[in-house]
């Protein structure tokens, strides 16, 4: 999976018959995996399922478990359930997340929810707080271009 051989990571993952047999630790991140496969896919309905399923278990380490939530949040969103995305992306935050992307893609889609329920100064606040991280990756960098257009017309 590091090397970015998506078909040979699902094909070892698929050969793991007894995931129960597997230890608690490792059968925690064999589900992770799966569901970020999943969600690769665009199946989030599986991918929810395979993530509730890793974090049910417990992280061996805190960041994957910020990660994981952080997922599991931006697959409400696709569902778009916005009150479980909120809570999901609020407990990610919480737990700690393992880098400055993942904080800012994070504080991103606080702001995005924000805005929907129309609390603009919780919304404002966070995107100060994902602008802040200066991220680099270039999907956040346009989104913080796009939502910098339209925040400064927002009341709050």
């Amino acid at each position: 999976m590091e090397k970015g051989d998506m078909d040979g990571a699902e094909k070892v993952l698929n050969s793991i018959t007894f995931p129960n047999l597997l230890y608690k630790p490792i059968r925690s991140v064999y589900y992770t995996l799966k569901g970020n496969l999943a969600m690769m896919k665009e199946d989030f309905t599986s991918a929810e399922k395979h993530m509730k399923k890793g974090l049910d278990l417990g992280m061996p380490m805190k960041e994957a478990e910020g990660a994981s939530l952080l997922q599991m949040g931006m697959i409400a969103v696709q569902k778009n359930d916005l009150k479980q995305a909120e809570s999901y992306i609020r407990q990610a935050i919480r737990k700690g997340l393992p880098d400055k992307e993942n904080q800012a893609a994070a504080f991103l889609q606080m702001c995005s929810i924000m805005m929907n329920k129309r609390e603009f100064r919780a919304a404002k606040d966070f995107f100060r707080k994902a602008k802040a991280l200066k991220p680099t990756t270039p999907q956040i960098v346009d989104q913080i271009k796009q939502i910098e257009k339209y925040i400064t017309r927002v009341p709050g």
